[in-house]
């Protein structure tokens, strides 16, 4: 678990570092909602949000840090600490 504040620059340094078709998942200290990040190629992300909003879309790796704060002020508003896993190929 880390610090909600914690966040955004934690998961651009692990993103920065995946392989193709690995992800990262923040999942609230429940566990109810989450949002995965998974790398599709050397350049582009695939978000999947489980939450408040069920959505599936990708972007470009450098509008991360922007989406980041959007996703976590709407699926993780009182959330003060997340649970952040990796995520392999098959999940």
């Amino acid at each position: 678990m880390i610090d909600i504040n914690r966040t955004i620059p934690t998961v651009i340094s692990r993103v920065a570092s995946l392989e193709i078709l690995q992800g990262i998942r923040i999942a609230t200290f429940k566990k109810d909602r989450h949002i995965t990040i998974r790398r599709i190629n050397d350049t582009t992300l695939r978000i999947t949000r489980h939450g408040f909003t069920n959505a599936e879309y990708e972007l470009d790796e450098e509008k991360l840090k922007k989406e980041m704060k959007t996703l976590l002020k709407q699926e993780f508003p009182r959330s003060n600490k997340v649970h952040l896993s990796s995520v392999s190929q098959e999940e």
